[in-house]
């Protein structure tokens, strides 16, 4: 009997959360990872796991200092905490999303409590700021066929991105800096992380990726590419 709920949980984990997995991170079905057109020369900034008090403002005075917009993908709870800075980010004239209510693993959660995740999550994030978070990207990554089928009930695009520079965990700036600039080229969304209180995050992983992005933000217009707002990925 026990080996026969093992296997029944295993053909379960496969078909709720490591297919869809697949399916979004490798053959890219149903989400955003990189512009629709081809050769594109612009590209677009995205921050995960904010917002936090301490590396925010930094944060967006650096975008400000460019003349630069970003996505931020929120997690609630923190926009619960820190409700005058998620307004903050919406007032400069950046876009936000929701990266969930805390940031856990979704394979763990089944239909309900992801409906469920997913509705508070934009509820909480669009009352607060007064404006609907119309993008989502799970934590990790990590689908499961409930996310896929949930995120366009409540009409949410979900994004991903066009490749990861371990920014949360590199502890050398300028080796972020040298991996960003060597691959990025028109019509990649790159991400980054706000926050560092994730399972696996370096605690000064913040302080260096901005010491980094202000390097990147400059390799990046001298390579005449120009970063844009989110929304031209999506109505381009």
């Amino acid at each position: 009997m026990i080996k026969f709920m093992i296997k029944i949980y295993i053909l379960y984990l496969v078909l709720v959360a490591l297919l869809p997995t697949m399916l979004g991170r490798i053959f890219h079905y149903n989400v955003i990872y990189t512009s629709r057109k081809k050769k594109v020369p612009w590209i677009a900034i995205t921050f995960d796991d904010g917002p936090d008090p301490e590396y925010t403002p930094t944060l967006l005075s650096l975008l400000d200092k460019y003349n630069v917009k970003a996505c931020f993908f929120l997690l609630a709870d923190k926009v619960e905490k820190y409700p005058d800075l998620a307004k903050e980010i919406v007032n400069r004239g950046h876009e936000i999303g929701i990266h969930g209510y805390k940031h856990h693993i979704n394979w763990f959660l089944g239909p309900v409590a992801t409906y469920k995740e997913l509705l508070r999550s934009v509820e909480i994030i669009s009352q607060i700021t007064g404006k609907y978070p119309s993008y989502y990207r799970p934590p990790w990554g990590l689908f499961t066929t409930f996310i896929y089928r949930y995120s366009k009930k409540l009409g949410i695009k979900i994004i991903l991105w066009s490749y990861m520079s371990w920014d949360w965990k590199v502890k050398d700036p300028s080796l972020i800096v040298n991996r960003v600039l060597n691959k990025v080229k028109g019509g990649n969304i790159l991400i980054f992380h706000d926050s560092s209180d994730n399972i696996g995050s370096d605690k000064e992983a913040p302080e260096t990726m901005l010491i980094a992005l202000d390097k990147i933000i400059s390799g990046i217009k001298e390579k005449n590419l120009e970063i844009v707002d989110i929304n031209k990925f999506i109505f381009s």
